[in-house]
C-alpha cells in the first residue's frame, strides 16, 4: 500500500535534512582540523631568544642532574613548557643528529602544552596533510616504573579524539630503530620502563613522581649510586 503523499514528502524532507546536517558537520570538522591550536607557536631555529633559552634550559637540567646529593635527599625541579619548547626548537635537531637520526624535512619541530590532564605534543607533517596533529599522554610513575597513560590524538582544534591505532605503529617503528630512543617506543606500546636516568659517573637519578600543572611539570627525584 503506497504511503500518503504528505507522509512521503515529510520522509524525504527529513532524509534531505539529515544529509545536509551530516555534510555540514563534516565540513565543520574538516575546518576545525585545519586550524592551529591557540597555544601552538612555532618558532624558527634561528630565533636568538629561543636558542638562548633552549641552551640555558639544557644546561640547567644537566646541572641539576649532576649535582652531588645525599641518597636520602629528595629534590624537586620545575620545568616550564616555555623552556621545553625552546629546547625542541633550538636543540632537538642537533641532539638527534648526534645519535644518527635526521629530522624529516616536511615536519615542523614539535611543541608541547602542559595541563593537569596531560602533556600534549603538537606537530605538523605531510603525513597528515600538514595539519597540526596533537598527541596527548599523562606520564605516571608507579613502583619506580614510568608509564604513559590515556593516549589521545586530535587534529587541529577538532575536539573529538581520533583512533590512535594508525599513528602509534608508525611512531613505534621509527623510534625502535635507534637505541637511544627505543625507550620511547616501549612507552608508546603501553608498556613501562624503569624510572631512572643513568649518569656518567656510575650514579643515576631515580624519578619518584611527575606532577603536572598549567604550563609546567614538576619532577621529584633522588640521586643514588648504581648497584653493581
Amino acid at each position: 500500500m503506497p504511503l500518503p503523499q504528505p507522509t512521503l514528502r515529510t520522509m524525504c524532507q527529513a532524509l534531505l535534512g539529515a544529509v545536509i546536517g551530516l555534510i555540514l558537520l563534516a565540513a565543520i570538522g574538516w575546518w576545525l582540523a585545519g586550524l592551529t591550536p591557540q597555544w601552538y607557536q612555532s618558532a624558527a631555529t634561528t630565533d636568538a631568544a629561543a636558542s638562548e633559552l633552549g641552551e640555558t634550559a639544557e644546561y640547567r637540567l644537566v646541572e641539576e642532574f649532576q649535582k652531588i646529593r645525599p641518597e636520602e635527599d629528595v629534590w624537586r625541579l620545575r620545568i616550564p613548557e616555555e623552556a621545553i619548547n625552546a629546547w625542541l626548537t633550538a636543540r632537538l635537531k642537533q641532539w638527534l643528529a648526534g645519535r644518527g637520526v635526521d629530522w624529516p624535512a616536511d615536519t615542523t619541530f614539535p611543541q608541547i602544552h602542559i595541563t593537569p590532564a596531560g602533556i600534549e605534543l603538537a606537530i605538523s607533517t605531510g603525513d597528515i596533510g600538514h595539519r597540526i596533529g596533537r598527541f596527548r599522554v599523562r606520564p605516571v610513575i608507579e613502583n619506580n616504573q614510568l608509564k604513559l597513560k590515556a593516549p589521545t590524538f586530535r587534529l587541529g582544534r577538532l575536539p573529538l579524539p581520533l583512533p590512535t591505532d594508525w599513528i602509534l605503529p608508525t611512531l613505534h617503528e621509527s623510534l625502535a630503530e635507534n637505541d637511544d630512543l627505543a625507550f620511547l617506543a616501549t612507552l608508546l606500546q603501553g608498556e613501562s620502563v624503569e624510572a631512572a636516568i643513568p649518569l656518567v659517573d656510575h650514579r643515576h637519578v631515580q624519578l619518584a613522581a611527575i606532577t603536572l600543572e598549567p604550563g609546567a611539570c614538576i619532577i621529584q627525584a633522588s640521586t643514588a649510586l648504581d648497584q653493581d
